[in-house]
C-alpha cells in the first residue's frame, strides 16, 4: 500500500508570479460535478413512495406501519371493471321526437289533399296521374303506377293510409332495432318532452317493423288486391321516419356519472396499524394497503416536492466531498494534491453508487447485497489505512443518505468496509484476498446477525439476509481483485502486489547490477535490509522502503566503473585523473541516470521517487572540499545533488540508510558502540543539514529508525576471531625459522 504523501509546493519565488494550473483545477471541478450530477440524478429505489412497491406474492423487506389514516383503494383492474358494470347497467336515452312525428304527418296530409285531386280528375290518365304523383314527392314503380289504373282503388288507398301512418309513428320508430334489443338493450329511457320512463324495447318499431305493420293493415283493408297492398306500401314509404332519436350525450354523461359514483375504496387502515412486518409475504389485501399508502404520498408531491430531493442529494454529496477534501488537505496533503488519487476515490463512488442502482433499484435485491467494501478494498491495496478507513465511513453514510437506503445498511457497510482495509494492510500475495473474502463476510454476517435478532427476525429472513451479505463479500473481492491492475495502471498508484513483485531479485534489472555493478548491488541488498527494518520499527510501508532500496542507484549501471564500491581493491580510482567538478558531475549523473531508467522500465511512480530523493539536495562533500583546495571560490551548488529532499517516509529512511551503510564501511573496527556513534552522527548530520523537513518523520520515529539500524549493522560487520593455525611438522617449522632468520 503506497502513498506519495509529500507536502504542497513552496511558495513562488520573489518577482516571479506562479503560473494558475488550469488543467489541474479543471479536472477537480469536473469531478466535482460529475459527482454533483450523478446524486442529482440518481434514482432512489428505497424512497417514501417506491420502498412500498410491490406485487402479491413477494416478500416485505421492512416492516410498514401506517403513518396516519388512510383509505384502502381498489386495485385498477377491479375498480375499471365495476366502473364498467355501472356504466353498462345505465340505459339508453331515447327521446321522442315530435317535430319528426308532427312533420311527418303534415306532409301526408298535404299530399293527400293533391293526391286525391289528381286522382279524382277525370281528364287525368293513368300514365299522366303516376307522372303528377311523382313530382309530389312520391316516387313510384312501374307496379304501383299500374295500380293507380283505377281511380277507385287509388282514393281508397289514400283515405286509408293515413290513420295506419299515424299508428306507426305514434308507436315510435326507431333507427335501428335487432332481436328485440336496441344498442344491446331490452329496455331503455324513453324521454317526452319533461316526461321520463322506462321503455321496453319491443314497443318501438323499426322502419321494416312500421312498413311491414301498414301492408298488414293493407291487406286486411283489400284482401285479395294485391295491387291495392303494393299501392299503399309505394305512397306510404317515404312518410315513416324515426320518430324516436338515441341521445349520445346524454347517455354518455349518465354513464360518466355513473362511473364516478362507484366507489374506489373497500376499507379504512387507521394511524399505526399494522400493514405488513419484515419478511411476511404479501397477501393481496395488503397489496392493496401497500398500493394505497404509495398513491397517498405520491399525491402528496408537489412540483417543488420534486425538485426538493434532488437538490438535497447534490448538497449532501457536496458536503461529503468537502468533508473529505479537509480531511485530505490537512492530514495527507500529497493525497489532495494527486489528481490522479481523487480521481481514483471519485470513480469508485461512483461505482458503489452504479451497484446501488443496479442490485436495489434494478434488480429489487437487498441492500446487504451491495458491495460497499469494494471501495475499502481498493484504497487500502494502493494506500495507508487512514485515508482508507476515512473514506469507508463517510461513503458508507453518504450512499445511505444519497440512495435513501435503510439505517442498517450503514452499521453493514461500515463493518465491512473496516474489515476490509485491515485485511489487506499486509497484502502479500494474490491469495490474501480470499482471507480478505472470509473476513469481510464474517464481518457481514456479525453486523446483519446483531441487526436481525434485535428485531426478532424470523430465521428465514436472517439467513436470507445473511446470503445477501455473503454474496456482498464475495463480489466486492473479486471485482477488486480484477479492477486492482487496472486502477494501477491508470491513477498511476501502486499497490503491494506490484512491490512484491517488484522485489525479485531474479528480475532482469536487478540482474543486470549483479553482473555488472556487485558492488552497487551488495550496498542496494545491505541498504534494503535497513530501509525494511527502520520501516517496520516506525510501521511505515517497510516493503515499499526495501524495494526502493533495490533501485535506487539503477543508474550507477551507465558507469559502474566511477562508483567505489564497484573498483577493484588494488586498482586505483579513476576521479584522480579527474577534476573534482567533472567528478561531480559524472557522480550527479546516476540522478539522471537513474531516473531514466525507470521510466524505461515502467517502474512505478512511487519507487522512482526515490531515485532523486534518496541524496536530497546534499552537497558531495569530498569532491567539494577538493575543490577548495584549488579555488576556493568554488560554489556549493555545484557539488550539491539536484533533489528533491525526501518528502515521504521512506525515501527519508531511505536516504539515512544510504549514508549509514555507506560509512560503516569505512569503519576500520566496526564494533556496536562505534556503529552506534556512526549512526547518531549521520542522522544528525541530515536533520541539522534540513534533508528531513519534508517527510514528517517525528524525533521520535527517528529514533526508533536510529536503534533499528544498530542490530542489523552489527550483525553484518560483526567481528571474527582469528582461526588457530594448524600445528606443522618438525621438519617444516626448522625449515620455516630458517627462511625466516
Amino acid at each position: 500500500m503506497t502513498t506519495d504523501d509529500r507536502a504542497t509546493p513552496g511558495p513562488a519565488l520573489p518577482g516571479r508570479a506562479r503560473s494558475v494550473r488550469w488543467g489541474f483545477h479543471a479536472a477537480r471541478l469536473l469531478m466535482v460535478v460529475v459527482l454533483l450530477v450523478i446524486a442529482a440524478v440518481l434514482p432512489t429505489g428505497q424512497g417514501a413512495v417506491d420502498k412500498l412497491r410491490y406485487r402479491e406474492g413477494d416478500i416485505a423487506r421492512e416492516r410498514v406501519v401506517a403513518p396516519n389514516d388512510f383509505r384502502i383503494q381498489k386495485d385498477d383492474i377491479t375498480l375499471r371493471r365495476e366502473q364498467e358494470e355501472a356504466a353498462l347497467a345505465v340505459l339508453p336515452v331515447f327521446v321522442v321526437d315530435l317535430r319528426a312525428r308532427t312533420d311527418a304527418l303534415e306532409r301526408w296530409s298535404a299530399f293527400q289533399e293533391r293526391a286525391l285531386a289528381v286522382v279524382s280528375d277525370p281528364a287525368v290518365g293513368p300514365r299522366d296521374r303516376a307522372e303528377k304523383l311523382k313530382v309530389l314527392g312520391v316516387p313510384l314503380d312501374a307496379a304501383a303506377a299500374e295500380a293507380l289504373s283505377t281511380p277507385s282503388r287509388a282514393r281508397r288507398a289514400l283515405t286509408e293510409l293515413g290513420p295506419w301512418l299515424a299508428e306507426v309513428l305514434e308507436a315510435g320508430v326507431v333507427a335501428e332495432k335487432r332481436g328485440g334489443f336496441i344498442l344491446g338493450y331490452r329496455n331503455v329511457t324513453l324521454r317526452e318532452a319533461d316526461v321520463e320512463a322506462t321503455a321496453p324495447a319491443t314497443r318501438f318499431l323499426e322502419r321494416r317493423e312500421a312498413l311491414e305493420r301498414i301492408q298488414t293493415h293493407a291487406h286486411d283493408a283489400f284482401g285479395v288486391d294485391s295491387r291495392g297492398v303494393t299501392l299503399v306500401a309505394a305512397l306510404v314509404s317515404p312518410f315513416v321516419v324515426p320518430t324516436v332519436t338515441y341521445d349520445r350525450n346524454e347517455s354518455e354523461w349518465r354513464r360518466s356519472n355513473a362511473k364516478s359514483t362507484v366507489p374506489d375504496v373497500i376499507g379504512m387502515v387507521k394511524k399505526d396499524e399494522l400493514i405488513v412486518d419484515a419478511n411476511e409475504r404479501v397477501s393481496r389485501e395488503t397489496m392493496l394497503k401497500l398500493r394505497s399508502l404509495r398513491n397517498l404520498e405520491a399525491a402528496r408531491l408537489s412540483q417543488t416536492e420534486h425538485l426538493y430531493p434532488p437538490l438535497a442529494r447534490m448538497l449532501l454529496m457536496l458536503l461529503f466531498i468537502a468533508a473529505f477534501a479537509t480531511y485530505l488537505r490537512i492530514e495527507l496533503p500529497g493525497v489532495f494534491g494527486d489528481n490522479g488519487m481523487l480521481a481514483m476515490f471519485t470513480v469508485l463512488t461512483l461505482a458503489v453508487l452504479g451497484c446501488v442502482v443496479a442490485i436495489v433499484n434494478v434488480a429489487g435485491l437487498s441492500e446487504f447485497a451491495v458491495p460497499l467494501a469494494l471501495a475499502p478494498l481498493v484504497v487500502a491495496s494502493l494506500m495507508e489505512k487512514r485515508p482508507a478507513l476515512v473514506f469507508t465511513l463517510m461513503l458508507s453514510v453518504l450512499v445511505m443518505a444519497v440512495a435513501e437506503l435503510r439505517a442498517p445498511f450503514v452499521a453493514v457497510a461500515m463493518m465491512g468496509g473496516v474489515t476490509a482495509v485491515y485485511s489487506v494492510q499486509r497484502l502479500r500475495h494474490r491469495w490474501h484476498f480470499v482471507r480478505a473474502f472470509f473476513a469481510i463476510s464474517l464481518a457481514n454476517l456479525a453486523a446483519i446477525l446483531a441487526w436481525d435478532l434485535a428485531r426478532n427476525t424470523p430465521a428465514k429472513g436472517m439467513l436470507n439476509d445473511g446470503l445477501w451479505g455473503l454474496l456482498s463479500a464475495l463480489f466486492a473481492t473479486a471485482v477488486a481483485f480484477g479492477l486492482l491492475p487496472l486502477v494501477e495502471q491508470v491513477f498511476r498508484l501502486t499497490s503491494d502486489i506490484t512491490l512484491l513483485e517488484l522485489s525479485d531479485l531474479n528480475r532482469p534489472l536487478l540482474r543486470r547490477m549483479q553482473l555488472e555493478a556487485p558492488g552497487t548491488y551488495h550496498h542496494s541488498m545491505v541498504v534494503g535490509s535497513l530501509a525494511e527494518a527502520a520501516a517496520e520499527a516506525i510501521h511505515a510501508n517497510s516493503l515499499l522502503a526495501r524495494v526502493q532500496a533495490y533501485h535506487h542507484d539503477i543508474g550507477k549501471l551507465a558507469k559502474p566503473e566511477y562508483y567505489a564500491e564497484n573498483e577493484p581493491a588494488a586498482s586505483r580510482s579513476r576521479h584522480e585523473k579527474l577534476t573534482p567538478s567533472m567528478s561531480a558531475l559524472v557522480v550527479k549523473s546516476h540522478i539522471s541516470e537513474g531516473v531514466e531508467m525507470a521510466k524505461k522500465e515502467r517502474l512505478p511512480r512511487a519507487v522512482r521517487s526515490a531515485i532523486p530523493e534518496h541524496h536530497g539536495t546534499m552537497v558531495m562533500a569530498f569532491f567539494f572540499h577538493k575543490a577548495l583546495e584549488t579555488d576556493p571560490t568554488a560554489r556549493r551548488e555545484d557539488y550539491s545533488y539536484p533533489g528533491p529532499r525526501p518528502r515521504s517516509k521512506e525515501t527519508a529512511i531511505l536516504m539515512l540508510a544510504d549514508g549509514v551503510e555507506g560509512a560503516s564501511r569505512a569503519l576500520a573496527e566496526p564494533t556496536p558502540s562505534r556503529i552506534r556513534g556512526l549512526v547518531q552522527r549521520i542522522v544528525e548530520e541530515r536533520v541539522r543539514d534540513g534533508q528531513l523537513d519534508d517527510c514528517n518523520l517525528t524525533i521520535q520515529e527517528l529514533a526508533r529508525i536510529r536503534e533499528s539500524f544498530i542490530p542489523v549493522l552489527t550483525a553484518i560487520f560483526h567481528v571474527r576471531a582469528p582461526y588457530p593455525a594448524a600445528p606443522k611438522p618438525a621438519g617444516k617449522r626448522e625449515m620455516d625459522a630458517r627462511r625466516d632468520s
